[in-house]
């Protein structure tokens, strides 16, 4: 996609260095996010879901939610200005199974 060079640089990554609970359901998960070849510190708000066993699979799991939004101009993407906003929201949704 040509909105954040991605012909370029195909991959997105995300590395948390950190995670501080805020609340009973809530916290902050820190990390560098690696975007167009650059790397940046970024703050996730979280939500955890809670755990329980699957109802399928019968195993443990626990689920949560983050998102963060970030300006496609502090990582050097600045094609399509005017044409397509700055702001881009990330929104990560995970569910994990105890193995």
């Amino acid at each position: 996609n040509d909105a954040l060079r991605a012909g370029e640089h195909p991959q997105i990554r995300f590395q948390s260095t950190r995670v501080v609970r805020t609340g009973p359901t809530t916290g902050q998960i820190t990390g560098d996010l690696t975007l167009n070849g650059q790397t940046r510190p970024v703050t996730l708000d979280a939500s955890f879901y809670g755990h329980r066993a699957h109802p399928f699979m019968g195993r443990h799991m626990i689920g949560f939610s983050a998102r963060t939004t970030i300006k496609r101009s502090d990582w050097g993407v600045a094609n399509w200005a005017g044409s397509v906003g700055d702001d881009v929201e990330i929104i990560v949704e995970a569910e994990f199974l105890k193995v």
